[in-house]
């Protein structure tokens, strides 16, 4: 019979590496340590551990916030050094919340698929999980989502829309305040993350009734203190499900996307797609006051 799980998978990362520098017997212990620690973490928050397969814990809980609240603890626990070596283990974790079949203390289906997915995006120290399980959670848990990422999944034909967790007291990430950001994103046709002076902006379509103006000027929508830049710089605008960036300046605007060359623009206009970077009025180089990143999160 089919039930409705939140599904985690918590691995501990690079305990190769932690074989290999530290020898089998101490880190023996400490992965041992850091599975148990885990498995009473699940059980305190209502969670059943499915199995443990060597540094990886695969759990069930009966609400998304049970695993929530569970994914948070481990990776706060993990924080801590070990006492004895100093060694500070980490985590990453993967999550989902959908229907699976529990058979023989074993769980099957889409939604285990899905979860170990989500555990095999996380880096160390990360909470990656889906929209289906956020949509779950109270406004607490909620408001430490984060569109993190959109994914094409095997047999199925929308891309799927991945979160991540900001567990950390003084995280240096933009979070959603309400479920109606969180609905406004997950309903988008097209989504942009920028990411300026210390600052992140999640844009959507619907934000698009007019361009994103972006320059020196004080009234713009981004207003960047740089050097090389005109006061009305480049206008990112959304057509026909595209992100467009184009120039207005006396300098130019200088792109970078991910594994292409630098590209100038001058009174021009790009489409943007995947990663890169785009700096106003000068090249691009590691810190400069107006250079903008962006990922493209979603584009039909």
């Amino acid at each position: 019979m089919e039930k409705n799980y939140a599904i985690m998978f918590a691995d501990v990362a690079g305990s190769t590496r932690i074989y290999e520098s530290m020898g089998n017997e101490i880190a023996e212990k400490l992965i041992g340590n850091c599975v148990q620690g885990m498995i009473d973490i699940t059980n305190r928050n209502n969670g059943h551990v499915i199995k443990t397969i060597g540094d990886e814990v695969m759990s069930s809980f009966p609400t998304a916030d049970d695993a929530t609240n569970a994914a948070i603890e481990i990776q706060k626990k993990t924080e801590i050094p070990d006492m004895e070596t100093g060694t500070k283990l980490e985590v990453r974790i993967g999550m989902h919340f959908g229907t699976a079949i529990m058979k023989d203390g074993d769980l099957f289906g889409d939604a285990v698929n899905t979860a170990a997915r989500m555990g095999g995006i996380a880096k160390a120290g990360q909470i990656i999980t889906t929209e289906h399980l956020v949509s779950e959670l109270d406004e607490q848990n909620k408001s430490a989502a984060r569109l993190f990422d959109t994914a094409k999944v095997k047999g199925k034909e929308e891309e799927l829309k991945i979160f991540q967790i900001d567990w950390e007291e003084e995280g240096n990430v933009t979070k959603f305040a309400s479920t109606a950001e969180i609905n406004k994103v997950t309903n988008a046709k097209g989504t942009i993350l920028l990411r300026f002076a210390g600052e992140e902006r999640l844009y959507t379509d619907s934000d698009f009734k007019s361009p994103v103006v972006i320059g020196r000027d004080a009234s713009c929508n981004i207003a960047l203190s740089a050097n090389f830049a005109s006061r009305i710089h480049v206008n990112l605008e959304y057509r026909r499900g595209k992100f467009v960036l184009v120039d207005h300046s006396t300098n130019g605007t200088y792109v970078k996307l991910d594994g292409q060359d630098e590209i100038f623009l001058r009174r021009e206009e790009l489409p943007l797609r995947g990663n890169g970077v785009f700096n106003l009025g000068e090249v691009i180089s590691e810190a400069t006051p107006g250079q903008v990143a962006f990922t493209i999160l979603q584009q039909p």
